[in-house]
């Protein structure tokens, strides 16, 4: 019945104007509000218990390494950032440096009053500017939180997003070299970036980043840690979009059915910035996430509690995924040997490696080595590109590189387990997926396996990649 509701509305979403599809519309949209509702799914707000969440933090670890430090945070007049502040001035700093590129009255966040803290404005690209911010402050630990986070925006203002997200990080961590006073530098990733390719913009360019610090961790004197978030409630576009439709709008655009994120609260976030600076280690840049991110929440399940908490009236209409939010979700990313482990932020190849925190509350797990001479040429590259398709090709031409030439550093048996799972016919039937769907993955990833004990298996295992 659900999936017959799903189809109509669809098939009505285009007439939403139309005084009878509208109706019609609605009428479907309070049916799918009663079947939420026999199922449970919407007696509370779905992403309710994921604001109430928390991590464990070794106080006394901490404390023992920031108390009387120098710290210097980008972006901290950001959601995250500006929790992190909050938290760090709990272990005792000398002072913390907060560098973003908007003023404080242009922030809807707002810095604690403290006479640790002080503030400049600043863009990270400005190379020599942030170096000399560095030699004047002499920061011992480095919080690298800004970027450009919207994926929409990213697919549309593409030259923008790759000069902040990754050039901005790549001034950031030759700062961190060039200042002797720097240990240890902590930056914020995506779980997009666990996705073994990506077409997408935003989840390309912090893929690229996670390399970069591992790359600097490799061949550099510092120490580099990463953390993974995922969707922050505290910042959520989604639902602050959907409540507002729902609150004002005649109707609420949902992407499409069954899209879902997992959620996580910005104290969370900021505590697991604050772990990284323990679970680090020289010479490998180990990336951490939050272990326990429960049931992921559906859009369309948001869209009818809040239809249902405001007591309006109005139809949900599928408008269909924009880019930035529409790759398809890879059944080969989890690894299903342990499904009761099963995290959306850790790939399996990342996943063999893992390592659980003594609170077992976080995830501790390093990257896949990437080559240095390909990951120098795509950086030279991107520093020459001048309009958004330029930078769009070479980002993308230079992933693949890096991800054809890292499966050369993983088992073939893994990668044998990943198609299988990823391939499953009964599962790709299901969900309306064929092998083609993921684009240059699948054969790139076929490749890898030529000339190798499992290139039989492979044959006799699938047909045509594509």
């Amino acid at each position: 019945m659900e999936t017959g509701i799903m189809k109509k509305i669809w098939e009505l979403s285009g007439k939403i104007s139309d005084k009878t599809g509208y109706q019609r519309l609605t009428s479907l949209s309070e049916k799918l509000i009663e079947l939420y509702r026999e199922q449970g799914r919407i007696e509370n707000n779905p992403l309710a218990s994921s604001r109430k969440r928390t991590l464990s933090v070794p106080a006394e670890d901490l404390k023992q390494i920031l108390n009387q430090s120098s710290i210097l945070v980008t972006g901290g007049l950001g959601c995250v950032g500006s929790s992190l502040v909050r938290a760090l001035l709990e272990h005792g700093p000398a002072k913390i440096v907060v560098v973003d590129k908007v003023s404080p009255q242009e922030s809807s966040y707002q810095l604690p009053e403290s006479e640790q803290i002080e503030f400049r404005q600043h863009d990270i690209l400005d190379e020599n500017g942030l170096e000399e911010i560095f030699r004047t402050y002499r920061p011992e630990f480095v919080f690298h939180t800004a970027a450009q986070r919207n994926p929409g925006l990213a697919e549309k203002s593409i030259l923008d997003t790759v000069k902040t997200n990754i050039l901005g990080t790549l001034a950031v961590l030759t700062a961190c070299e060039k200042t002797p006073s720097v240990s240890q530098c902590v930056f914020t990733s995506t779980g997009k970036a666990s996705r073994y390719l990506t077409n997408e913009i935003y989840a390309a360019t912090k893929k690229v980043c996670e390399m970069l610090l591992d790359d600097f961790s490799r061949n550099g004197s510092k120490i580099y840690s990463m953390v993974r978030f995922t969707h922050i409630v505290d910042n959520s576009l989604m639902d602050k979009q959907i409540m507002e439709y729902a609150k004002h709008g005649d109707f609420i655009p949902i992407h499409s059915p069954g899209k879902f994120v997992t959620a996580q609260n910005v104290n969370e976030a900021a505590l697991l910035l604050l772990n990284a600076l323990i679970h680090s280690e020289k010479g490998i840049a180990r990336f951490l996430l939050v272990k326990n991110l429960e049931w992921p929440v559906e859009s369309l399940e948001l869209a009818l509690y809040y239809i249902q908490e405001f007591k309006r009236k109005i139809p949900i209409i599928f408008t269909g995924n924009p880019k930035g939010y529409g790759e398809k979700f890879f059944r080969g990313q989890l690894d299903w040997k342990n499904p009761l482990e099963l995290n959306l932020l850790i790939n399996v190849y990342e996943n063999r490696k893992r390592e659980i925190n003594r609170a077992e509350d976080i995830i501790i797990s390093t990257l896949v080595p990437t080559s240095h001479k390909l990951l120098d040429h795509l950086i030279s590259a991107l520093k020459k590109v001048s309009t958004d398709q330029e930078a769009k090709t070479v980002l993308l031409k230079g992933l693949k590189d890096l991800f054809e030439d890292s499966l050369a550093h993983v088992p073939a048996s893994q990668t044998m387990e990943i198609l299988k799972w990823g391939l499953d016919q009964n599962h790709l039937k299901q969900d309306g997926l064929t092998p083609s769907d993921f684009g240059d993955m699948i054969p790139i990833m076929m490749r890898s396996l030529s000339e190798t004990p499992f290139e039989k298996e492979l044959k006799d295992a699938f047909e045509s990649p594509c």
